[in-house]
């Protein structure tokens, strides 16, 4: 059975809110995917290059090709409720394609995730500090596809 990379998504999402100063906020397609700083990148660009560094399958299903955005994310994605919701799965808020995506390190229900949402994120934000609804929490497969890579330091 292939490892699961859960715990290493949310160990890149905690190595970015620790490193932030090499991360900053712009809408930019192609998404970077490489741990090359500075890294500039909005939500789903966040959240889909944590899934990158981990090894796990593209969560968007675009086999990593840097196009993806929160709609290709809600696409791709399994819908589940807050209740199911593990470390390593997603959050969109709005409707429609969604405003903005957040990666949940810590379910619950006020689950704690990591935003990057602005300059000088990515930040630690609970889920009713964002507040934007609609929510629509989501799940991937996080099996490990090919190498991750290394976290900085270990």
């Amino acid at each position: 059975m292939p490892k699961d990379v859960r715990p290493d998504i949310v160990a890149w999402a905690k190595w970015a809110v620790a490193n932030r100063s090499h991360f900053h906020y712009a809408e930019v397609r192609p998404m970077p995917l490489t741990l090359k700083f500075p890294i500039i990148t909005d939500c789903s660009g966040f959240a889909t290059w944590c899934y990158r560094q981990a090894g796990a399958h593209d969560p968007n299903k675009l086999q990593y090709n840097g196009r993806g955005y929160t709609g290709t994310l809600l696409t791709a994605g399994k819908k589940i409720t807050m209740a199911k919701a593990k470390p390593g799965d997603l959050i969109v808020y709005g409707p429609g394609t969604g405003w903005h995506v957040a990666i949940i390190i810590e379910p619950g229900p006020n689950a704690l995730t990591i935003s990057m949402g602005r300059e000088g994120d990515p930040s630690y934000v609970h889920v009713n500090e964002d507040g934007r609804h609609p929510q629509t929490v989501l799940t991937y497969d996080t099996a490990l596809a090919w190498p991750p890579t290394p976290l900085p330091g270990k």
